[in-house]
């Protein structure tokens, strides 16, 4: 059985995002470029999907499974030919100019394909992010020239986002729980910088990465939330290494490694945030990575359903096809409705991203000034980096970013974020279950990569905070505050 034959998702001719939500119909009255853009890049995704990530995706699982350190590099190649890893870039340093409803636009795409190596190449923007929310300039800049420049050479440039430890779990990622969890790993203050000692646990590309931006306590007598700082480093750095790779059930092309420190030695100008304000750190990035990994979510439901209406409109069964069975178009139909009410809550999160989060600092008129007047040249010159490190521009700029980001927003990106990643998968978990109840053992034969969807979800519910953390979360903030604490 050849699966894919229906012009249907991953192989339809043309764009749906409008189709698919409607609403976009009156945005695009008003604001054209937006949508349109949104659609281009929603068509760059699933030609990515189709042409080099679905060829790939069972291979990969199979060599991963024997080797959890294989890296397809000649996929790396032909994803960055094509810009996958730069679209969120400046247009005018080299990159797509992509806004949050593009990107999303275009991962929905990649996740219906394969959640394992899309999150091996779109997860590297995680590290990333963890500069862009702190927004200071001489970091963005230099993080930027030197992804452009990669991307121009063929050459990889991997980030690493260090959270999770092996006695606290998705213990870091809340203020609440930090207070009981005790830190595998220490920052102690030196003169100029900071030595770091201990472990990190389930890294993402951690091995592949050149550059980690680890949160780590620096005070083993006070709580954990009130000592946590943000470091960032080269993984050259003397003393860190890559204790070993993990085995995972699912998710096997996205690498995940443990980490030591043993006296790795940060300078002082490399201290992303002081020590007491590494928490606030964390939930920033995480009011955007959530809602990533609920589009993850949803991906990854949409490529399991999209494999089963695949499978069922081939699959004779008592001289008609499986999918002319009532029993199975009412199933189909009800994880449709699921998906359907998801993705609109999915963009509506993207969109509020561009509008009230990180995304819409470059739409201002100061940053969409600079990038019109500046010349190319200078934008990717180590001139502008110099320019950059001036202690009055990196405080007028985090001035500028944090009046456009306040606390109180963060926190409540925070919550929509958790509410999209415990959805999104869960119905992963889910839909995943049913389409093989549909498609029965025959379904289940590993060339039809519907078991591998089911295995990618379980994952999925797991990292990024666990759901039942995320959970937790979105009680405390949507109505903790109304019923007093806990």
């Amino acid at each position: 059985m050849d699966l894919f034959t229906l012009k249907y998702g991953l192989f339809s001719d043309k764009p749906d995002l409008l189709h698919n939500l409607p609403s976009l119909q009156k945005m695009k009255d008003r604001f054209p470029r937006y949508i349109k853009r949104a659609e281009r890049a929603q068509m760059m995704g699933r030609t990515i999907a189709r042409e080099v990530l679905l060829p790939k995706v069972l291979e990969l699982d199979t060599k991963c499974q024997k080797d959890p350190s294989y890296v397809d590099w000649e996929l790396f190649k032909e994803l960055n030919r094509r810009k996958a890893l730069t679209g969120f870039v400046p247009e005018k340093m080299g990159g797509l100019g992509w806004s949050a409803l593009d990107c999303f636009a275009f991962i929905e795409e990649s996740f219906a394909a394969c959640v394992g190596i899309s999150a091996w190449y779109l997860f590297n923007l995680f590290g990333v992010a963890c500069a862009f929310v702190e927004f200071k300039p001489e970091i963005c800049i230099k993080i930027l020239q030197d992804m452009v420049k990669a991307q121009r050479e063929g050459k990889p440039l991997s980030f690493a986002w260090s959270i999770t430890e092996p006695s606290a779990g998705t213990d870091a990622e809340d203020p609440l729980a930090m207070a009981k969890m005790k830190p595998s790993a220490y920052a102690k203050k030196v003169s100029g910088g900071y030595l770091i000692n201990g472990r990190k646990q389930f890294i993402t590309n951690g091995d592949l990465a050149h550059f980690v931006v680890a949160t780590i306590c620096t005070d083993p007598t006070r709580p954990a939330v009130e000592s946590m700082g943000t470091f960032y480093f080269p993984t050259t750095t003397k003393g860190f290494s890559v204790e070993r790779l993990e085995h995972k059930c699912g998710h096997k092309a996205k690498h995940t490694a443990a980490l030591v420190f043993d006296d790795v030695f940060v300078p002082d100008a490399d201290v992303w945030e002081e020590p007491g304000r590494g928490m606030r750190h964390t939930r920033e990035i995480l009011s955007i990575t959530r809602g990533v990994v609920g589009m993850l979510g949803l991906g990854n439901a949409r490529g399991a359903l999209e494999r089963c209406i695949q499978f069922a409109s081939q699959k004779k069964v008592n001289g008609h096809r499986l999918i002319d069975e009532n029993w199975v178009q009412i199933a189909i139909a009800d994880m449709l409705k699921d998906i359907m009410i998801l993705r609109a809550k999915c963009y509506d999160f993207a969109i509020a991203l561009d509008k009230l989060h990180v995304f819409c600092i470059l739409e201002n008129i100061p940053a969409k000034a600079a990038l019109k007047v500046l010349p190319e040249s200078l934008l990717m010159s180590e001139s502008l980096q110099a320019l950059a490190k001036s202690p009055w521009l990196s405080k007028a700029v985090s001035r500028f970013k944090h009046s456009l980001v306040t606390d109180e927003t963060m926190e409540y990106f925070a919550s929509q974020g958790s509410a999209l990643k415990v959805a999104g998968t869960d119905l992963a978990m889910n839909v995943s279950s049913r389409v093989l109840d549909i498609t029965g053992i025959e379904g289940m034969a590993y060339r039809y990569g519907m078991e591998k969807i089911y295995r990618d979800a379980k994952a999925s519910q797991i990292y990024e905070g666990t759901n039942q953390a995320n959970r937790i979360d979105l009680f405390m903030q949507e109505i903790g505050e109304v019923i007093g604490s806990c």
